[in-house]
């Protein structure tokens, strides 16, 4: 008999919450009694898991010895305390949106990458997902990097306002309401208008001009390619105005010369790859197309870079939510499950 797992998903009500509750009952986990937790629960309110409701309850004031596994699903401060208190009591914690851990104990691990990291869960208790957006990236980079040596990488990413929270979700959807029927409707998630707009900066940038999360993002990316050597790691992320979706332009630059058949070969048999080579404007993967609802990393447009030698350039999107977040952190729970628990 399959054994069982009582779970708890910490930040049930967030849209992470729920792709892993919606990925739980799909892919089989075997979970047994499930626990919803949020921050001041209403009494009247649940989520959905498998054409059920599930009554939510207090993160805060919950026993966390009833559980053996919980996913983190929220980066609020309050809940990755929760997550702590989690673990401190016996309960593993697989985080499924990058929240920014201090301890250098916690292994960052991207699933179908460096799955041997889960070696070191019981450290602290707590494995941890990268900045969400690095998923994609570290699932189409690491194939390329064994095969030539990835020296380099540029990044322009467009991000969608889901990566936000509600709040971003709530504000493209009323200010686009508002705007269609002539009126105002102030921004409370984004700086500025975000219908109808781009933002070329996500938050306040440092002296080098570069924001946190850029930096943040190209530190981790060097940690997990290339953790022994210095990669130069470029990234411009930019706030569009969609709801679900990462899309990203990317150019790498190699230590040998790059065969373009072979690289199109290397990235065809990646695992959670979809290469596209059609060369039709329709076929080329958007948010809507084709980073919603799915679980690959939607790759096209790969070809080399003309003016410098040894780079590729290649467009890719994914589902930030169900792909980036949900999945990553699902996946490293079922191999917690078969491997190690």
């Amino acid at each position: 008999m399959t054994q069982r797992f009582d779970v708890a998903v910490i930040g049930a009500d967030s849209a992470i919450g729920a792709a892993i509750l919606d990925l739980i009952s799909e892919r089989k986990f075997p979970a047994g009694e499930i626990a919803a937790l949020v921050l001041d629960p209403r009494e009247d309110a649940g989520v959905s898991f498998a054409g059920a409701e599930l009554d939510l309850e207090d993160a805060q004031l919950f026993d966390f010895g009833q559980v053996q596994l919980a996913f983190l699903a929220s980066t609020d401060e309050r809940l990755m305390g929760v997550a702590e208190r989690a673990a401190d009591q016996g309960c593993v914690v697989v985080d499924a949106c990058g929240a920014p851990w201090a301890d250098p104990a916690i292994p960052v691990v991207v699933a179908d990458f460096n799955d041997q990291s889960l070696d070191r869960f019981n450290d602290r208790g707590i494995v941890a997902g990268p900045d969400p957006l690095l998923v994609p990236l570290v699932l189409t980079l690491a194939p390329l990097h064994a095969m030539a040596g990835l020296r380099g990488v540029s990044v322009t990413a467009m991000l969608p306002v889901s990566d936000t929270g509600r709040t971003g979700l709530e504000d493209l959807a009323r200010q686009t309401t508002a705007l269609l029927n002539a009126r105002f409707y102030e921004s409370t998630a984004f700086p500025q208008q975000i219908a109808f707009n781009l933002l070329g900066q996500v938050g306040d940038a440092d002296a080098a001009g570069q924001t946190v999360r850029e930096r943040r993002v190209a530190e981790q990316l060097r940690d997990l390619l290339t953790p022994a050597s210095e990669l130069n790691a470029d990234f411009s992320l930019v706030q569009a105005p969609v709801f679900y979706g990462y899309a990203i332009n990317v150019e790498a630059s190699f230590d040998r010369a790059i065969d373009l058949a072979q690289a199109a070969e290397v990235l065809r048999e990646a695992p959670g790859i979809e290469l596209i080579t059609s060369a039709e404007a329709a076929e080329c993967p958007s948010p809507v197309t084709k980073a919603t609802g799915v679980d690959a990393v939607s790759v096209a447009r790969l070809r080399l870079r003309t003016v410098q030698p040894n780079t590729v350039c290649f467009w890719a999107t994914t589902d930030n939510i169900r792909r980036a977040s949900a999945l990553n952190a699902l996946m490293s729970a079922e191999r917690l499950v078969r491997n190690y628990l």
